[in-house]
């Protein structure tokens, strides 16, 4: 126990005031307890180990004390110590120079949307040389399929894009082996021209005679020995020894509601017939009849070609794109000629009396029935047969392919 009468009494007191007074001023100082620490090594320096003790409860009495006084607030001073000089103060900490912030961003200019380009003339062919270029790559594929008439069709269709004469060296790789193709100018009628009948031919009605001749005849095709039913026949007269023969004239063969009107044409040697496509979509007439064999290619609505027909004979009609399709143009030399009606009756009303050659044709035969009539003065009658070989169902397309007819 320490009693005021011990020597080390004076001493404790001694250090604890000297460290008392130091920390609490370098602790106002500083705002901390670095001073009032420093001040309590030296009371311990000074009072030895006893002083530990007290100067443990210094320190927590003077944390409160240095709390209580507050940074930047000025506390009466405590009176200064004569013995003990008060420690230095500690180094402030380094001032670390921070970089001023980088100046704010500028928001980048949001970049404008080009503008659309216009559909100049440039743009536009080119657009249509790669719709082309599509068209051939398709074709060429279908060719080494041997498709050969999907092949055809795109091929058409490329050169409806860019024009024949550009494709003209490409044109025998996809037409080897279908008919010679038209090439005349592409003519348009008015899409009002009134429907053509199912059947037109008469060399009466297309040349009357002004003072009727003394003969008549009247008869009837048979079909296979039986009555016609629903066909269709075609009767010339070419008088004997007699160098006669029908003028050429203008026909129409028009597409309409996918299907060829008149169904039945007949024509003198040398007539041109038109072929106009009244028709929504595209159609392409040909025949690979050895009379007229040919081709009319891709033609849309409004549009039309000509072909003329110099050879007598029969010229089985069809489209390439409707199976369904199918017409007859029989091609007469003969000064008389006339189409049966349904029932296969026909006649004549002005007739020189005399001997002819008379030839009968059939939609359903492959050649015409030949014999000889005599026409006396008045009325004169016959009947004749033709045979049923011609083969049914749809016509081949025009590289000789068999086909399934669709629904028009």
């Amino acid at each position: 126990m320490i009693t005021s009468h011990s020597p080390r009494r004076s001493i404790l007191q001694s250090g604890l005031q000297s460290g008392l007074q130091s920390g609490l001023q370098s602790g106002l100082q500083s705002c901390g307890l670095s001073g009032l620490q420093s001040g309590l090594q030296s009371g311990l320096q000074s009072g030895g180990l006893s002083v530990v003790l007290w100067t443990a409860i210094l320190v927590g009495s003077t944390g409160s004390v240095a709390s209580s006084a507050g940074c930047g607030s000025r506390a009466a001073a405590p009176p200064a110590s004569t013995t003990v000089a008060p420690p230095p103060a500690p180094a402030p900490a380094p001032v670390v120079a921070t970089p001023p912030p980088p100046p704010p961003l500028l928001p980048k200019a949001q970049a404008q949307a080009p503008e659309p380009r216009k559909n100049g003339p440039a743009e536009e062919r080119a657009s249509q040389l790669r719709e082309a270029a599509n068209l051939l790559e398709k074709a060429d594929e279908a060719r080494d399929r041997d498709a050969k008439s999907y092949a055809e069709q795109l091929f058409s269709s490329a050169e409806l894009i860019v024009g024949a004469e550009a494709l003209a060296d490409l044109a025998p790789l996809f037409r080897q082996g279908a008919p010679p193709r038209v090439q005349t100018p592409v003519k348009s009628l008015p899409k009002d021209s009134p429907p053509q009948p199912v059947t037109v031919g008469s060399s009466e009605r297309d040349r009357p005679e002004p003072k009727p001749k003394k003969g008549s005849l009247a008869g009837t095709i048979k079909l296979g020995g039986r009555p016609f039913a629903g066909e269709f026949g075609v009767v010339t007269l070419q008088p004997l020894g007699k160098n006669l023969h029908a003028f050429p004239t203008a026909r129409i063969m028009e597409q309409r509601n996918r299907s060829f009107a008149p169904h039945i044409l007949v024509v003198p040697v040398g007539s041109v017939v038109t072929f106009p496509n009244f028709d929504p979509v595209f159609h392409n007439v040909f025949s690979t009849s050895d009379t007229k064999p040919f081709d009319l290619g891709l033609y849309k609505s409004g549009e039309a070609r000509e072909v003329a027909f110099d050879h007598e004979g029969t010229v089985r009609l069809a489209c390439n794109l409707h199976a369904n399709m199918s017409a007859y143009i029989v091609v007469v030399a003969a000064p008389h000629y006339v189409v049966t009606d349904a029932a296969g009756e026909f006649r004549f009303g002005s007739l020189e009396p005399g001997k002819y050659t008379l030839k009968a044709y059939s939609e359903r035969s492959l050649a015409p029935y030949v014999t000889e009539v005599a026409i006396k003065p008045g009325k004169n009658q016959v009947t004749v047969g033709v045979t049923d070989d011609a083969p049914a169902g749809p016509l081949p397309d025009k590289f000789g392919a068999a086909r399934v007819a669709k629904k028009p």
